[in-house]
């Protein structure tokens, strides 16, 4: 006979009603061992955990404390939920990433042996990238309302040693500052916890700042240098974050000499040196104008001789007296920039210096001009002409000889002696005679007079010459004339040669007068020749006449038949 044996709980309580539950049937009588017993069924009264809490060092972490812990350390982390039954599950997330916690234990309460303390465990090893994240403990309990959870946060505070970096300086940006007219702004980033101090080096030396950031507008040259960024905390200091600031410049040429003018001795050794500031490092080219007289200062005026800082002139020559000017030169960015120095002028002293031997020439008859050219530094003070047991001092004159002033140029002075009614007795060695502050020099022209009779022969002949010219270029012209004037032209290209007959290109009533032509493989020919015109008169007309045929002709190789006698 069976029965229903089910029970109903009203009003559940913890203490009464937790625990597990057996039904049993016992024996119809003491005789019959006909008792029946049910497998025991659990009954759980579910209590709701407290809210889950967070442990660091045994204390209890309270609403919006950090968590404080060095970075490459390790911290120990509790999160419990207490009072709960059954006992509660707990997770672990920092941020939105779930950690795996070392242990979970789950202990009945000493005072309340009914509930359960569940008891999470994490180790977390702390880092840079963690520093300001969220960490929350999460109980899982079904007696909680949806979502059947509940969470405990608190925040990471890793300490670290700070650490830098440079921004606001790229390498174009920095490639192209220039003085006077770029402005340059750098900050140095610190990330540090505890929040660092910063500061600014320039070749290892501190400099005043606006904070973080160097700012210079803006920069000239003696902004140039090495900067260092470092920062400090109290768990240590920063390494430091270095960067070069190049400030560009045009060059300015500061000193040139020796001086402004420099005097040298005739062949000794001379050294001008120029000296600029600018960068990049300036290059340098000497200008050499040797005329003094030119005050203009222009760089066409003279013509490059050095590109070397320092000129270096060897057994120095008149010809090397001038001026000297100095160009430095840079570039920034794609501009060249120059800058020109003022002119040293070098004047070379020495005794007079020219040729010794030279010749002139004059016709009998005519006037006669010895001359001779002297350079000399101071200027010569005393010149005179000699020949035979005469002297003609600079300037005089005596009969028929005159002795002239020297023109100047340059330092070099041109003397020069005039012989009128110049006859062959005149024909010798004339000495001119220079002297100046420094020594003297002596110097013989050779005259030779050409008598007036030779002339009029060398005169006749170079006329002659010069028709024979005329008159064959005249022939050359007009045979290029004749050879333009013909157009050929065949429908079969370079095929074979054609021969025409005479009246295709010559007229029944013109014979060939001053020039055949002859057309072959080798191209046209003008063949000069003289004949008559028709019935024996020197008339008629100058250039051949073309039949329709003849001008059908093109490129082909042509043979020309004598004309047709009619």
């Amino acid at each position: 006979m069976g029965g229903d044996c089910s029970l109903w709980v009203r009003a559940a309580t913890l203490q009464l009603d937790d625990g597990q539950w057996q039904c049993q049937v016992t024996a119809s009588n003491y005789d019959v061992q006909d008792a029946l017993s049910s497998p025991p069924a659990a009954l759980a009264v579910r209590v709701p955990p407290q809210t889950p809490r967070i442990l660091y060092n045994g204390s209890h972490v309270l609403p919006g404390q950090n968590i404080t812990v060095p970075a490459g350390g390790r911290a120990t982390v509790v999160c419990e939920a207490r009072y709960g039954n059954p006992p509660a599950y707990i997770e672990w997330y920092l941020e939105k990433e779930r950690l795996t916690a070392w242990s979970q234990t789950n202990s009945s309460e000493v005072e309340r042996p009914r509930v359960w303390a569940a008891r999470s465990v994490l180790e977390l090893g702390a880092t840079r990238t963690a520093h300001g994240k969220q960490l929350s403990c999460r109980a899982h309990h079904p007696s909680y309302p949806s979502p059947y959870y509940r969470d405990s946060y608190t925040m990471l505070d890793v300490t670290f040693v700070p650490e830098v970096s440079i921004v606001g300086a790229d390498a174009s940006s920095l490639a192209s500052l220039e003085e006077g007219s770029s402005a340059l702004t750098l900050e140095c980033r610190a990330d540090g916890n505890p929040s660092p101090y910063v500061w600014w080096t320039r070749d290892g030396q501190v400099i005043a700042t606006n904070g973080a950031k160097l700012i210079r507008a803006p920069v000239n040259r003696n902004d140039s240098g090495i900067y260092g960024c470092q920062a400090r905390n109290s768990l240590g200091t920063s390494d430091s974050v270095k960067i070069e600031i190049d400030v560009k410049f045009p060059p300015r040429v500061t000193w040139v000499g020796p001086d402004t003018v420099v005097e040298a001795n005739l062949f000794s050794e001379v050294t001008l040196e120029c000296k600029a500031e600018g960068n990049p490092t300036p290059s340098y080219q000497w200008y050499h104008n040797p005329n003094l007289s030119s005050m203009s200062g222009h760089l066409d005026d003279g013509y490059p001789i050095s590109s070397t800082p320092q000129l270096l002139l060897h057994n120095v020559s008149y010809n090397q007296h001038g001026r000297y000017t100095c160009i430095a030169t840079n570039h920034i960015g794609l501009e060249e920039r120059s800058h020109q120095s003022e002119a040293v002028t070098l004047n070379v002293l020495g005794p007079p210096v020219g040729a010794d031997t030279s010749t002139a020439h004059a016709w009998s008859g005519s006037e006669g001009r010895v001359q001779a050219s002297v350079c000399a530094d101071p200027p010569p003070r005393r010149a005179a002409w000699l020949w035979g047991s005469l002297r003609l001092d600079v300037p005089s004159h005596i009969g028929r000889y005159k002795t002239l002033e020297p023109n100047n140029i340059n330092g070099c002075y041109r003397y020069t002696l005039l012989i009128s009614s110049t006859s062959l007795s005149d024909a010798r060695v004339y000495v001119l005679h220079v002297e100046n502050e420094r020594g003297f020099s002596s110097h013989s022209v050779a005259l030779t007079v050409h008598e007036t009779a030779h002339v009029a022969p060398l005169i006749a002949a170079a006329l002659l010459v010069a028709a024979l010219l005329v008159l064959v270029l005249c022939l050359v012209v007009r045979c290029k004339r004749k050879r333009d004037s013909v157009e050929y032209k065949t429908d079969d290209l370079d095929s074979e040669k054609t021969v025409l007959p005479a009246d295709a290109v010559y007229s029944p009533r013109d014979q060939p007068r001053t020039a055949a032509m002859r057309v072959g493989t080798g191209g046209p020919e003008c063949v000069a020749g003289v004949a008559g015109g028709v019935g024996g008169m020197g008339g008629g007309r100058t250039g051949a006449r073309y039949s329709p045929g003849a001008l059908q002709v093109r490129r082909a190789a042509v043979v020309l038949q004598p004309p047709t006698t009619v």
